[in-house]
């Protein structure tokens, strides 16, 4: 019996292990699942609106970061790890959600200390609304943080975030005054 990928692995050992490595590298690179922020059964997405968070790119002179929204909490119930969410699933109606901005303070490479430490002690904004969704739609929760010198992106000159809804066609759900967050100085 010939089997060419034999041949193939015997002469090139690297292959094999190559073989091995790639499923489990796709498994990791898969999306994560929407977090269930329903009680009862699974349904259908015709069935459930679906919000997602938004990722921001944000650069200093030597890095460049990936900030993010996540989900906090749906109706006063806590979202576990939210950290691994970006999209959260819920049933139609009115849903008073708390939603973050969340630093990605990278490696800390080439980063000021007073920045790192500003950083982590201001990690994550957050912000509670109330949002009026519909059955099969798409919502995105999308923040724009406002800097004192707005060219230079430095976190230590944040003055405020506005966090906002926006459904599949663009039109604002909830606006930027009512999901405004302002730091205490």
């Amino acid at each position: 019996m010939n089997i060419p990928y034999l041949k193939l692995t015997t002469r090139f050992p690297g292959i094999s292990l190559l073989v091995l490595i790639l499923p489990l590298l796709a498994a990791c690179a898969a999306p994560q699942s929407p977090y269930k922020a329903y009680v009862g059964e699974e349904r259908s997405s015709a069935q459930l609106a679906l919000l997602k968070g938004a990722f921001y790119s944000r650069r200093d002179w030597l890095n460049r970061y990936v900030d993010t929204i996540r989900f906090l909490s749906v109706d006063g119930q806590q979202i576990e790890n939210s950290g691994r969410f970006d999209e959260i699933l819920v049933t139609p109606g009115a849903h008073e959600i708390t939603v973050y901005f969340s630093w990605d303070t990278g490696s800390q490479r080439g980063l000021a200390p007073a920045l790192v430490d500003y950083a982590s002690t201001k990690g994550t904004l957050s912000r509670t609304f109330t949002v009026n969704v519909n059955a099969g739609q798409l919502y995105h929760v999308r923040g724009n943080p406002i800097f004192v010198e707005d060219k230079s992106r430095d976190i230590t000159g944040l003055t405020h975030v506005d966090f906002w809804v926006e459904d599949e066609y663009g039109n604002m759900v909830v606006s930027k005054e009512q999901g405004r967050y302002i730091p205490e100085g």
